[in-house]
């Protein structure tokens, strides 16, 4: 994938756009918005659906990877997040999943390198 520096752009990135349709979801309920903008909060709906499935489908993966018997102790996941995660399990699943609402599939893809378990020596990988 693309190098860190990039991929850390992107995340930002991201998460500036989701906080800007989260504000306009939010203006919408408040004041009549124009025709143009109407149209756009429709779009913002859609790529919101997307993010929180995004963020579902990483705390299901993060809920299983904890579930582990060396899931939240040992040293197979590699990304920052998985190494910044708390104990608790539930504390654990929605950061998971609010920082990937947020950060969108870059970040999924993190989560998903980082619950992959590491092959031991003499271990066929399917």
């Amino acid at each position: 994938m693309a190098n860190p520096n990039v991929q850390k752009r992107i995340k930002v990135g991201a998460t500036l756009l989701v906080l800007g349709a989260l504000v306009l979801q939010l203006l919408q309920w408040v004041v009549l918005l124009p025709a143009p903008l109407q149209v756009l909060v429709k779009v913002t709906q859609v790529i919101l659906a997307f993010h929180a499935v995004e963020g579902l489908v990483a705390a299901v993966l993060i809920f299983r990877y904890k579930l582990r018997p060396q899931g939240g102790s040992s040293g197979e996941a590699g990304s920052l997040l998985m190494s910044h995660l708390p104990e608790s399990l539930p504390m654990s699943v929605l950061k998971a999943g609010m920082y990937i609402f947020f950060v969108g599939t870059v970040g999924l893809v993190e989560v998903i390198k980082g619950v992959k378990p590491v092959p031991k020596e003499n271990q066929l990988v399917k």
